[in-house]
Parts: C-alpha cells; structure tokens; sequence
C-alpha cells in the first residue's frame, strides 16, 4: 500500500466514517501482502461517498477537458463504485471512489457479522475495485504513452473501447474469485441467462425503428447501452470461470442451456479465447495494445451478427452497414 494512502470518507457521521476508514484501510492492507499481492502504486487517495453521482460529476469538472467521467446507470445495471485514472502533474493517479452504502458493510458492531454473507459481498466489492487499480497499474507501465491519451475514432470508438471494458471486468473478476461468494458468482450467471434472450430483439426493434428515423448516431447510442451489456456480462462471468477453475455448467447450468446453440454462443467461444490468451502473457509480455486484437476482432463480428458492420472512413468518422434482414424489415 502507498505510504502516504489518504481515505476520505464524505457525507456521513464521523464516527461511522472514522470506523469504515480503518476498515478499508485494514482491507487494502490484507490485499497489500501475500502471494498474491496487488499493486497499489499511484494509488494516493481513496474517496467514499454518500453520493456517489455527484462525486463523480465534480471530478469530471476538474478533468472534463483530459478524460469525461461517467458511470453506469441503467435498468441493468448501476455502478457502486468506479476506479478513475486521473492526470497528477506529468504522472497518472488511480484514484478509487466507492459508495458510503457500500462501504459501510465492511463495519458492524455484531462480531457474527464478519461470517455474514453481506460481509464477504461487501469485502468481494472491494477486492474487485483494487483489482482494477492492480490492472491500471500494469496497463500504465505496458503502455505509458497511451494511457489518458488514447483518442479512438472511427469504429475503434465502440469496439476497441468495449475491449478494454471487458478486460478489465474479466481480470478484476479473475483475481478477486478467491473472495466472490457463491451467490454473488451466481448472480453474474443470471446475467448472462437473462441478457442472451433479451438483446437481440431489442436490437432488432431499434433496427426496425432506425429504418423509420435514419438517426445513426441513436442507434449506435441504443447499441451501447442495451447490446453491450451482453459482452460484458459474459466477461464477468468468463473471470470468475478462470478465477475459480470451473465450467460454465458448473457455475450455472441454466446459462450453459441459454448459451448452448444461440447467435451468441460464437462470440462467447471467440471471447473466451481472446481473454485467456491476454492473460498468459500478461502483464510481462504485455508491449503495445495489439494484445487487445483478438478481443477486439471477437467484438466487431458481434455487432455484425447483431446487425451492425462498421468500418472506418478515411476522415476518421464511421460507416455503418445495417443490411436488410427478414427480423429487421
């Protein structure tokens, strides 16, 4: 842990704050040591809020001209807490927000509350979030004159973004599976069951509907909300399949059913082999961002088997093919 590690605590009484600061900081601590230690370099401050949007809207004033933050906020899901690479002078800090709400199940006053399974949820959360500032401080020393830098245009815009997104979902959740309870692992199982018969005929109604609007940037705007959240569902559960040793059926056998024989089992195939594969040579052999090629090439097929081929136009903008097909007419 950095030496000089400062957790503030936002918006609620200061008893109750001072306790979940000592309890976070014993947390980092834990996860500081060990065989399998993460790495806490750039991490100078954690930030715990009661309000978690607004924390977040004034971060993003300071740095709105370098790096817009947002968050996820949506029927499916809403984000609790958010790792923000941030500029700090000519380096990078890596900058940890985390709900009060959250936070505040590390503490309890009844000793059976630490055998609880709100207790290993809330602790699992967190190990998650500093699996995240592991993996930006592995991606910043593999690709120093990228990170905060990275303009993406064209289609690279969606895909090689919803790459990176991915990644760092199926590594957090890889390296954090050792305190993921049952249920929790469970839960991102249901995800993937429900997402696999939900996306595509909401895509396909959007298709029907850009047919009649012609507004391109509506319909990828729809895409990224509703037919990227299946990509990313699977690579929730892709890391918590590598972290724990385990089969799909294992997890769930229900998704197993769901995936077996639909329009995304092929993607699911080509991610799992993207994914593994960056990971056995990550971080050391790690060296310029091809190493999210695969990924990245298992993605752009996704969106043409939804419906959607993009390609890139020699002024940088996109262009996108949305053939006529019987579902979409």
């Amino acid at each position: 842990m950095e030496p000089d590690l400062q957790i503030t605590v936002k918006g609620i009484p200061e008893k109750i704050a001072y306790d979940i600061g000592n309890s976070l900081a014993d947390v980092i601590n834990a996860f500081a040591d060990g065989e399998h230690a993460l790495d806490f370099r750039r991490m100078h401050r954690i930030i715990v809020t009661n309000d978690f949007a607004a924390e977040l809207a004034e971060l993003s004033k300071v740095t709105a001209s370098r790096n817009p933050i947002t968050h996820t906020n949506e029927e499916y899901a809403i984000a609790v807490a958010k790792v923000l690479l941030l500029p700090r002078g000519s380096e990078i800090e890596i900058l940890p927000v985390v709900s009060a709400n959250i936070a505040a199940g590390l503490v309890s006053e009844d000793p059976s509350h630490y055998e609880s399974e709100a207790f290993r949820s809330t602790l699992h959360l967190i190990h998650h979030e500093l699996c995240h500032v592991h993996d930006d401080n592995k991606k910043i020393d593999a690709f120093p004159e990228v990170i905060l830098k990275q303009r993406y245009e064209g289609k690279d815009k969606y895909i090689r973004s919803l790459a990176e997104i991915c990644w760092s979902e199926y590594i957090a959740n890889r390296l954090s599976s050792s305190t993921v309870p049952v249920s929790f692992a469970t839960a991102m199982a249901i995800n993937l069951t429900d997402a696999i018969p939900r996306t595509k005929p909401l895509v396909n109604q959007e298709i029907r509907a850009y047919r009649q609007h012609a507004d391109l940037n509506r319909l990828l705007d729809y895409f990224e909300h509703h037919g990227d959240f299946l990509p990313k569902a699977a690579a929730y559960a892709c890391g918590y399949l590598d972290g724990l040793g385990i089969s799909l059926r294992e997890l769930s056998a229900e998704a197993e059913e769901m995936l077996s024989g639909s329009y995304f089992e092929q993607t699911w195939d080509a991610m799992r082999i993207a994914l593994t594969e960056m990971y056995s040579s990550y971080p050391e052999l790690w060296e310029n961002m091809t190493v999210y090629d695969p990924l990245a090439t298992a993605l752009e097929a996704y969106y043409g088997e939804m419906g959607l081929f993009l390609s890139n136009l020699p002024d940088g903008d996109i262009y996108v093919d949305v053939p006529f097909r019987a579902e979409t007419i």
